[in-house]
């Protein structure tokens, strides 16, 4: 910085400017602590992966579905709007655990047919 832009700006506005910078951090600060609270409590309720939810689900996603169409290019869509309407965020939420427990699922399935294979190979040689 020279001494002219030194001379312009004071320590008062300095401090003026550094405050409102704090401030404006510690707002945005805040804002997401709440947003990470938010969404921990959200985790914390999610909903029970029972029979009778999973059917609900299926039925949004089934409703969803029936209203599909073909675009010009010959592709198959979804209406946008019907399916905002339809999913809601314990729908979406029970679909990500239901992903979420699928992957777990071939995971398992996957070592389990390597040691299977590992078993098989050490039988035979």
């Amino acid at each position: 910085m020279t001494e002219n832009a030194k001379q312009l700006h004071n320590s008062n506005d300095e401090v003026m400017w550094r405050m409102r910078a704090l401030k404006h951090t510690a707002r945005s600060l805040a804002a997401k602590a709440k947003e990470l609270e938010r969404m921990a409590k959200a985790d914390a309720n999610i909903p029970a992966m029972d029979k009778a939810s999973l059917e609900q689900v299926l039925r949004r996603i089934d409703n969803v579905m029936e209203w599909r169409f073909v675009d010009v290019l010959g592709e198959v869509q979804l209406d946008a709007d019907i399916l905002t309407q339809s999913i809601d965020f314990e729908t979406l939420r029970t679909l990500r655990q239901c992903v979420i427990q699928a992957i777990v699922d071939n995971k398992q399935a996957e070592s389990e047919a390597e040691k299977e294979q590992y078993r098989r190979q050490i039988q035979e040689g």
